[in-house]
């Protein structure tokens, strides 16, 4: 006899207290800003403080934010849409869809939007930094874009973000021109980088590939960000983590995900929330699928890059049986509790 699990519905608001929940593409707390819309899809209430995951999406605009950097926040740049120009310290890229720019603390950095249509995603951690937009944008209560006038820069908020928010604008700085580079691979270090869509290492486990954009390393143990590609079937099954904090988004594609025995099907854009302490598994509900993981602190980049292979190819293969053995073995050590 087959069982049947009714499939849960995304939420398009945030719950305020770290319980699972997948939201809906489009939906989240939003505020416009300078023509720009900001969403905060996790917040700290969301995570217990581990990070803020936000979107931010927009028209071609006029110029770049003003640089700043932050004393205590790591922020993260995943280009979904468009193109997303992007400054850190003294360089510059203009990131298309699937590259990733990493701005640690104490890093000078700006952004702008360069495409007719562009959105970038990322975590912010620590949590708590996607009130920045409460203080400094309006509500928006849409998923369309603002329509008429900018307006001019909310400079008097912008001075009690500073505050606030513990950040600091340079007006006195530079912008650097846009260039290229190999951006390539991960530095061993924590320092600011950018990684060219596709690139970083590869790890394939049973039909699915792991590509780390950043990991313990590269943050002093405090975030992993991956990208896992896989066919219909298999990803992980059941698991706890009592001490990280995930959320998936995906990219392309279809994901079965049970969130504490309550099963989500997410689309393109859609996000899952997974407090510690969460069972969950997934699984590839499409042909073709890609998610963007999100884990603080860092670690759980280990699990598949440990019981899996290093692979010089950008595309998943057929694979085989997931081995349960292997998987239990690899989470020795890490954060990682498989049912």
């Amino acid at each position: 006899m087959t069982t049947f699990i009714a499939e849960q519905t995304p939420v398009t608001t945030l719950p305020g207290e770290p319980v699972p929940y997948v939201i809906e593409a489009g939906s989240g707390r939003a505020h416009v800003l300078l023509g720009e819309v900001g969403r905060a899809l996790v917040g700290a209430e969301e995570s217990a403080g581990a990070m803020s995951v936000m979107s931010l999406d927009g028209p071609r605009a006029d110029r770049p934010i003003p640089l700043h950097y932050h004393d205590e926040e790591y922020e993260f740049f995943y280009c979904l849409r468009g193109a997303i120009q992007l400054w850190a310290d003294d360089e510059s890229r203009v990131l298309a869809p699937g590259d990733f720019g990493f701005i640690p603390p104490g890093t000078l950095h700006a952004y702008q939007l360069r495409g007719h249509h562009s959105t970038f995603v990322g975590p912010i951690v620590p949590g708590g930094w996607d009130r920045f937009f409460d203080l400094t944008g309006e509500p928006f209560g849409t998923a369309a874009f603002p329509q008429g006038p900018k307006g001019p820069p909310p400079f008097a908020k912008f001075g009690q973000a500073e505050q606030q928010f513990k950040m600091k604008y340079r007006q006195d700085a530079q912008y650097a021109e846009a260039s290229t580079g190999a951006d390539d691979t991960l530095p061993a270090a924590q320092q600011a980088y950018f990684l060219r869509s596709g690139e970083g290492p590869r790890h394939e486990l049973a039909g699915q590939l792991q590509t780390l954009l950043l990991g313990s390393d590269q943050t002093e143990g405090r975030v992993t960000m991956t990208t896992v590609e896989l066919a219909k079937g298999p990803g992980l099954p059941n698991h706890v983590h009592e001490r990280t904090y995930e959320s998936l988004m995906v990219i392309e594609g279809r994901l079965r995900v049970t969130l504490d025995g309550a099963e989500h099907v997410l689309t393109r854009g859609d996000t899952a929330s997974i407090p510690a302490g969460t069972e969950h598994a997934y699984r590839g509900e499409g042909h073709y699928t890609k998610v963007l993981t999100m884990s603080a602190p860092g670690g759980l980049e280990k699990l598949i890059a440990t019981a899996g292979a290093a692979t010089e190819e950008h595309v998943f293969g057929t694979g085989g049986a997931l081995d349960l053995d292997a998987l239990r073995e690899a989470a020795a050590g890490l954060d990682v509790t498989f049912a």
